[in-house]
């Protein structure tokens, strides 16, 4: 009975009787999975003297001490016995070490599927062989347990002994055919040269190193080997063992990282080229050169959409003939393998080119291409070309092929990215973004060269500084966006005023120039533009007025660079400026002294803090019904050391330009603080005061918080301050100065709104904002008796106040008729000249120790 034969008997197998076992060679017993002996044959029973071989032994146990074995062969035994029963491996064979005189091989098979884990253990004396004969037992015995493919050659008959299945199914044929064909036809070589490998591999012994072959099967795949030879000599002579082992995969990797190697570095080149080279044909060429190297493909090409969008036209190719290069790449309307990429911004490949559209690319039938692939040359608004990849045998393109593809095109884009950047920063660096205009470097660049040009033609060049008024108003008021578009509008309307031959530059803001390089009026250039300027320009759907304050110099009188012009044309503008804006003047060199005395007054100003030449004035309020003094209005001062008392409209604009008014703000609410607690330890009635917040100190964020703090540090009452603001400095942010306010008022102090009627806002603030008051402007103050519309204006602004239950302050109160008209409209509160100028602290702390009021005459009664 056979070994096959005894594994495929059923259940019942186990309980046969010996004599089924007898009939096999060697001796042989039965171990079921726990290690437990279930049966032996005749020969096992008479060679075995240990207790584990007689039934009811066991395997494992007697492997643990090593009986009957050595220690070593043991532990291997019984792993092989254990991974033949979990089926980890078909079968197991291990040549024991010699004991008692005798060798044995040990080979382990599964009994049966009917007997899971149950294995048939065979004993083999091998004591009789030679060396080459034992290891030939061996690997006769290990043909069928292993992967590999094992082949065993007579050397002198040049014909194969034996061959295992793997060997069948490495070569994808029957163990006949195989053994027909022999060494030399398996090797597709020739017997002499067969014999002189094996002849080597005998004279070489153990030496033998292992050896790669390869050769192509079906549908064009290769397969890789991995050759191991070994000679035995035998007692019938030389035996070759050859062991093929398929490496298939493992080479297949190697060469894809060798290729995924060779195609990186061909990225990294051509990436270093699209990050330095600045020509876009020879960008091109790179990388239809990287293509078709990185394939190992026969034809590649860059094609380019052209600026009208139509078709696709070759800019670099690599096979094809040069003359196609600058022509279009199909005829129109075909959906050929470019214009198919182009269409849907993916890859494409096609493995038939003249069935996928017949005469659709002359150039690709012109070289028999068959199969292709293209992808995309990624662009911000869609492909801006294809770079593609031909052959003329059938390819099969997989997503490896298109990765790399697609890498190289992506950094051809990038570096079309940057050829395009780099013209953008050209322009950028001379024009300005927003309104297209020269900035100004180039308009200093333009200057130079007209003062050049008129140096030798003896003529005149006018240099225009201008500046738009009320601008950041403006800004401030309708937002960044309407700033904008007021600029760029400006800029339209400079433009059309001035000759082809001019430059219009926008130096920066709301300022702008103008050169004129040939002699021309520059005084009707300026009324052209200033007439221009004051038409209505039209921001988010509201008609916005503006103005130009416009300074002008002339070469050669005024200088002779640019640098020096440009300047005398900006002393000039801010002279024009002062002078109320809307108009323009020419340079004069008394202009420049009088802009290097405001550049010393602004230095002196830094100093004057930490010098403690600040000081506040306090002007009363007085409430029309009572005459008594209703609170004061703190005003700063600064006693200049050599100049004495400067007027406050020299320098509080230059604070607030400079931003220096957020300290002296600051300064001036710890000042008002510590004085009324000053007053209330002297036990003077307190009344109001009054600080004006600017601009920039109400657009520091933390203003209710610091108010909080000096309060609390100079022992202030909150109920006793009030702070005035504008209409324009409340509408630049009408969220944030919501909660600005807001955090005030809940904590106690007043609020008022300044020169009411005089700004760019809605009245919709008025019941946004928590205010107390309303302060009429003086200039509505002025002429209330003599003007009916500033006496309407007035009137209207009480009327208003009132109907919100806000007191009203006028301002700037001179005569007993201005009184009257106030006392006799219910206005609340005056302050000005009629009453009291602006008093020094000494003057203010004498009138509230006497409780100082306004005569009856004075109050009207």
């Amino acid at each position: 009975m056979s070994l096959s034969f005894r594994a495929s008997l059923p259940d019942s197998a186990v309980s046969l009787a010996h004599a089924m076992l007898d009939a096999l060679p060697g001796r042989v017993c039965l171990i079921r999975p726990d290690g437990s002996l279930a049966d032996a044959n005749r020969a096992w029973r008479e060679a075995v003297d240990h207790p584990w071989g007689r039934e009811g032994g066991n395997f494992f146990d007697a492997c643990a001490v090593a009986t009957p074995f050595h220690r070593e062969d043991a532990a291997v035994l019984a792993a092989g016995v254990r991974a033949v029963q979990q089926g980890v491996h078909p079968a197991f064979s291990l040549c024991l070490r010699e004991r008692h005189g005798r060798r044995d091989l040990a080979r382990v098979t599964p009994l049966g599927a009917g007997q899971a884990g149950t294995v048939l253990l065979a004993f083999d004396d091998i004591s009789s062989l030679d060396n080459g004969d034992e290891a030939l037992a061996r690997f006769r015995t290990a043909m069928e347990t292993t992967s590999d493919a094992i082949y065993l050659v007579d050397r002198a008959t040049l014909r194969f002994i034996d061959v295992n299945d793997a060997a069948c199914k490495l070569r994808q044929c029957t163990r006949s055919e195989l053994m027909a064909m022999g060494p030399a036809g398996a090797l597709n070589s020739t017997p002499e040269a067969v014999a002189r490998v094996y002849d080597d591999v005998i004279a070489a012994g153990d030496a033998v190193q292992p050896v790669e072959w390869s050769v192509k099967r079906g549908m064009g795949q290769r397969l890789y080997v991995e050759i191991r030879r070994r000679a035995l000599h035998t007692a019938d002579g030389w035996v070759i063992v050859t062991i093929s082992r398929d490496i298939t995969a493992r080479k297949l990797a190697e060469l894809g990282v060798q290729r995924a190697a060779h195609q990186q570095r061909l990225i990294a080149r051509f990436g270093q080229k699209a990050l330095t080279d600045a020509g876009l044909d020879d960008l091109f060429e790179h990388a239809a050169t990287a293509a078709s190297e990185g394939l190992g493909l026969e034809f590649a090409e860059v094609s380019q959409c052209p600026p009208d969008g139509s078709g696709l036209v070759l800019r670099a190719a690599v096979g094809f003939d040069s003359g196609s290069v600058g022509q279009p790449m199909s005829a129109p309307g075909l959906l050929t393998q470019s214009a198919q990429v182009l269409a849907t911004a993916a890859p494409v490949i096609v493995s038939d080119h003249p069935g996928h559209a017949p005469g659709g690319c002359a150039l690709l039938q012109r070289h028999g291409v068959r199969s292709g692939l293209g992808v995309p040359i990624p662009g911000p608004k869609g492909p801006r070309g294809v770079l593609g990849v031909y052959s003329r045998s059938q390819r099969n393109f997989g997503a490896k092929h298109i990765d790399f593809l697609q890498s190289v095109a992506n950094t051809l884009a990038t570096a079309m990215d940057r050829v395009d950047a780099e013209g953008r920063l050209t322009h950028l660096a001379q024009f300005d973004t927003l309104t297209g205009l020269p900035n100004r470097s180039l308009v200093m660049d333009r200057l130079s060269q007209a003062l050049a040009h008129a140096e030798r033609h003896d003529w005149r060049v006018d240099v225009m500084f201008l500046n738009l008024d009320r601008f950041k108003l403006v800004n401030d008021t309708l937002g960044h966006a309407c700033g904008d578009d007021l600029l760029r509008q400006a800029a339209q309307r400079l433009k059309a005023c001035v000759r082809a031959s001019d430059t219009v530059g926008r130096l920066g803001g709301d300022e702008f120039a103008i050169v004129l390089p040939k002699p021309d009026d520059a005084a009707t250039v300026a009324k052209r533009v200033m007439a221009a300027l004051a038409e209505p320009f039209r921001l988010d759907g509201e008609a916005v007025y503006v103005s130009a304050s416009i300074g002008i110099s002339v070469f050669p009188e005024d200088g002779r660079d640019a640098h020096g012009l440009l300047r005398c044309a900006d002393v000039a503008m801010n002279q024009a400026k002062q002078r109320g804006r809307n108009t323009f003047l020419f340079y004069l060199r008394q202009m420049n002294e009088q802009a290097v005395q405001r550049l010393q007054l602004e230095s002196q100003l830094r100093n004057a803090l930490e010098r403690d030449e600040f000081l506040l004035h306090y002007q009363p309020k007085v409430n029309i019904a009572s005459g008594e003094i209703s609170g004061f209005e703190a005003l700063l001062r600064w006693q200049h050391p050599v100049r004495g008392m400067v007027p406050p409209l020299e320098f509080i604009g230059i604070l607030e330009e400079t931003g220096m008014i957020v300290a002296v703000g600051e300064w001036v609410l710890r000042t008002v603080c510590r004085q009324l607690a000053r007053w209330r330890a002297d036990g003077l009635p307190l009344r109001p005061v009054a600080i004006n917040l600017s601009a920039r100190q109400f657009q520091e964020k933390g203003l209710d918080e610091l108010v909080r703090t000096i309060v609390a540090e100079e022992g202030g009452d909150p109920a006793m301050l009030e702070f005035e603001l504008t209409e324009s400095m409340l509408m630049a942010d009408a969220d944030a100065a919501a909660r600005t306010l807001g955090a005030l008022k809940a904590y106690g102090v007043r609020l008022s709104v300044d020169d009411f009627g005089t700004g760019y806002s809605s009245l919709a603030y008025l019941k946004r904002f928590p205010l107390d008051a309303l302060k009429i402007d003086r200039s509505f103050m002025r002429d209330v008796t003599t003007d009916p519309n500033d006496a309407s204006i007035a009137l209207a602004i009480i009327r208003l106040a009132h109907s919100l239950r806000l007191d009203v302050v006028a301002e700037g109160v001179e005569t007993a008729e201005q009184m009257q008209f106030l006392r006799s409209h219910d206005c609340d509160q005056m302050q000005g000249f009629y009453f009291s100028r602006p008093l020094p602290l000494d003057d203010c702390t004498l009138a509230l120790a006497e409780g100082r009021r306004m005569e009856a005459r004075h109050a009207g009664a």
